[in-house]
């Protein structure tokens, strides 16, 4: 059902290409005898691949999500937070807190909420717990998290494991997935803008981590690696968990597991893919069949309003597309008027002067996807 619910707007479209007569910035289509030029296009698109079709995305209607937001307070822990990100690391700041005991697991509970309460009667857990909670916690605010399992490309750990689970999640402020480690309640940056595995790897690994940026907890203290071993917490009967020397060389490979409906079920490993190269030559780990473009092929947008425009008389022909899981309505904007529910084929009426459009997709939590944006001037 989610697979459906997710794809019911969706276009007939070959993957990640636009039609043939599609316009785009800068083109100046006829529009009943009027020139009218595309002087702005910016617009997530729309991608259906290989790796997008393997994702199944936990569903509005599971009522565990509600038990999870309603039991804990989820909407009040992210509530002070001023933009959508400033909630996502609230989130993941709440999820690393309500871990009293780091270890290896006292017990085997399956989902969010039996972690929770095996949290509460005193169990220790581990990464793979802080990811399955944080995963079930996004999606219950109507965000998707999608869980990574990492690996060291080679050698022995010096601080740490060798294995490692974290998460991204998909920031539609950013309009980008970002990486988000509950267990170190961690994201990076570089310049300002945080990071998504691949490109934490891509600048651990070819520019020696040097930009990088490593902001923990909810106040987003600041290190660098000069910083790195970073305390985290002392744990009775385990030590000091830390984000180690080596915690990065973790990244020498990275698993994307495509399933983020974790309370009902387990990790979907089997269909997981891996970004590697010959950075992991000579470290046996799964073999699966991976992507070509690592740094492009897992990362496919989500909640987009993908926009194309074709001329149909004095008009502009828009349709929409999106992969946006539990899926409400598309809602758009003319010349700075009021938002408005729209559906994916619409006609926009094309005067003489400035026109702007704005438009987004809104997921049933409330949650709106990335602002897409086209302006037009037409001749007098």
């Amino acid at each position: 059902m989610m697979e459906i619910r997710c794809r019911a707007a969706f276009l007939v479209l070959l993957a990640g290409t636009a039609r043939a007569q599609d316009l785009k910035e800068g083109d100046a289509p006829d529009l009943g005898g009027r020139k009218a030029t595309i002087r702005k296009l910016d617009a997530p698109p729309f991608v259906e691949g290989d790796y997008t079709k393997r994702f199944t995305f936990d569903a509005y209607e599971n009522p565990k999500l509600e038990e999870l937001r309603r039991t804990y307070g989820l909407a009040e822990v992210v509530a002070p937070g001023k933009d959508e990100f400033d909630r996502q690391v609230l989130l993941l700041d709440w999820v690393h807190h309500r871990f009293k005991k780091f270890g290896r697991p006292s017990s085997n509970p399956r989902g969010a909420l039996e972690i929770l309460k095996a949290v509460e009667e005193g169990h220790t857990f581990f990464c793979a717990q802080y990811g399955t909670t944080f995963v079930s916690a996004a999606a219950s605010l109507g965000w998707v998290d999608r869980p990574l399992a990492l690996r060291r490309h080679q050698g022995a750990a010096k601080g740490g494991s060798t294995e490692h689970t974290t998460t991204e999640i998909w920031s539609n402020q950013h309009r980008k997935w970002v990486m988000m480690d509950p267990t170190a309640n961690m994201h990076v940056v570089k310049g300002g803008v945080p990071l998504n595995a691949v490109e934490i790897r891509t600048e651990w690994f070819t520019r020696e981590g040097k930009d990088l940026e490593f902001m923990i907890g909810k106040e987003r203290k600041r290190h660098t690696k000069a910083d790195l071993p970073i305390f985290l917490a002392r744990f009775a009967g385990f030590g000091d968990l830390t984000v180690p020397v080596d915690e990065m060389d973790k990244y020498g490979f990275i698993g994307y597991v495509p399933n983020t409906n974790l309370m009902d079920a387990g990790y979907d490993y089997g269909r997981m893919f891996i970004v590697k190269d010959r950075l992991c030559d000579g470290t046996v780990w799964h073999t699966r069949v991976n992507p070509a473009d690592p740094a492009v092929d897992p990362y496919f947008p989500l909640g987009q309003a993908a926009l194309g425009l074709t001329p149909d008389g004095d008009r502009l022909k828009v349709t929409l597309r999106t992969m946006t899981p539990n899926f409400a309505e598309y809602r758009i904007r003319i010349d700075g008027g009021e938002w408005k529910t729209s559906g994916d084929v619409f006609r926009w009426e094309i005067r003489a002067g400035a026109h702007r459009l704005e438009a987004r997709a809104v997921n049933r939590f409330g949650v709106g996807g990335p602002v897409s944006t086209v302006e037009v001037e037409a001749e007098k």
